[in-house]
């Protein structure tokens, strides 16, 4: 029975990858931007309910809790804890932005980063920039370039494997 339908699918023996279809620009700097700026927020969101839980444990007043909610420090385990992740998250969307165009790479993915520290830069708050939070908009910047780089020298990999590696060159006999 050749059609059984439980019966693993045949692999190939040479190992050969079909190459991936480059995406286009556009997709590549919003699948980026998603994964760099919703990971954040959603990190963000479960990071603060974590900190309210932890203050409410701790006999503070719901005025209290909702003033310190409002002013984490920055040099709190919550605050580095943020940050990291956040930086994380920025190197996770300049890889899957890289992965996804397959081409021009750091030129999509400089794009993508630019929109990013504007997109920071607006919703930075109340306009007044801090030293921090310039610094931090600069090193999401960073991270996203970082996760470009690591995303094109994935492609290249995968391109070296897809390619079948050139024949030698035959002897051939001198006269």
């Amino acid at each position: 029975m050749s059609n059984n339908p439980y019966k693993p699918p045949e692999s190939d023996p040479t190992g050969a990858r079909t190459p991936d279809v480059p995406g286009s620009p556009l997709r590549a700097i919003l699948t980026g931007l998603v994964i760099d700026l919703g990971g954040s927020a959603v990190l963000g969101i479960v990071l603060t309910s974590v900190y309210a839980l932890t203050l409410s444990g701790q006999d503070m007043t719901d005025a209290q809790i909702d003033a310190a909610l409002q002013h984490i420090p920055a040099a709190s385990a919550f605050g580095v804890l943020g940050i990291v992740l956040g930086a994380l998250m920025s190197v996770l969307g300049g890889f899957v932005c890289a992965r996804v165009v397959l081409r021009n790479e750091y030129r999509v993915g400089a794009a993508m980063a630019g929109i990013s520290v504007l997109l920071g830069v607006m919703l930075g708050g109340d306009g007044d920039l801090d030293d921090l939070g310039v610094l931090l908009i600069l090193c999401t910047a960073a991270c996203n370039m970082l996760g470009v780089k690591y995303g094109a020298e994935y492609n290249r990999r995968l391109e070296a494997l897809a390619t079948p590696p050139a024949a030698p060159p035959a002897d051939t006999p001198t006269p």
